[in-house]
């Protein structure tokens, strides 16, 4: 939860919205938890060590009914560029071409339930962000810092080496 930037109190609310209700609802039911002008919200299953201060301070600085952090993840595998059959640049595991996506890590003003309750049972990412989109009130957080999904086995087995040797870079209290 934020309060003014300087005296930002938080507390964490693990709400069950239920196992098959999608992500735009998920935030609607949590309306009852929320007692201030603005409120943050994650997924949950991606890590990174996103500086919480400084997002909650730029999202008041916006003024907008919604902020994403936005990240360029890390590719997988190289690339290479050609020309009529000739190398002209090779690079090794590179950011994803320089494109943003979405962190998962959120701002929203408390007006914002009345969007996700307007669509009801749809993803977040879809009809209540696309709503946000379309009338400017989405500003997006850039975060350069360490982030990471755990979308498969291998980023599960990949966090939790990193975990287990005590250099999980999202660990940062």
């Amino acid at each position: 939860m934020l309060g003014a930037p300087s005296q930002a109190k938080r507390s964490i609310i693990f709400a069950e919205t239920g196992e098959a209700t999608q992500t735009g609802e998920r935030i609607a039911r949590c309306r009852r938890y929320v007692n201030t002008q603005y409120f943050m919200a994650t997924y949950g299953d991606g890590v990174g060590n996103v500086d919480i201060e400084a997002l909650g301070k730029f999202a008041l600085e916006q003024g907008r009914l919604g902020t994403v952090t936005r990240v360029t993840p890390t590719g997988r595998f190289g690339n290479i560029e050609v020309a009529d059959g000739i190398v002209t640049g090779f690079a090794e595991k590179p950011d994803a071409g320089g494109g943003a996506i979405n962190g998962g890590f959120f701002v929203f003003k408390r007006e914002f339930f009345d969007v996700a309750d307007k669509y009801g049972d749809v993803m977040l990412e879809r009809e209540p962000i696309d709503d946000l989109v379309g009338r400017g009130e989405l500003a997006a957080y850039r975060h350069e810092g360490f982030w990471e999904p755990m979308d498969t086995m291998r980023e599960y087995r990949l966090l939790n080496r990193m975990w287990d040797s005590g250099k999980a870079p999202w660990k940062i209290w």
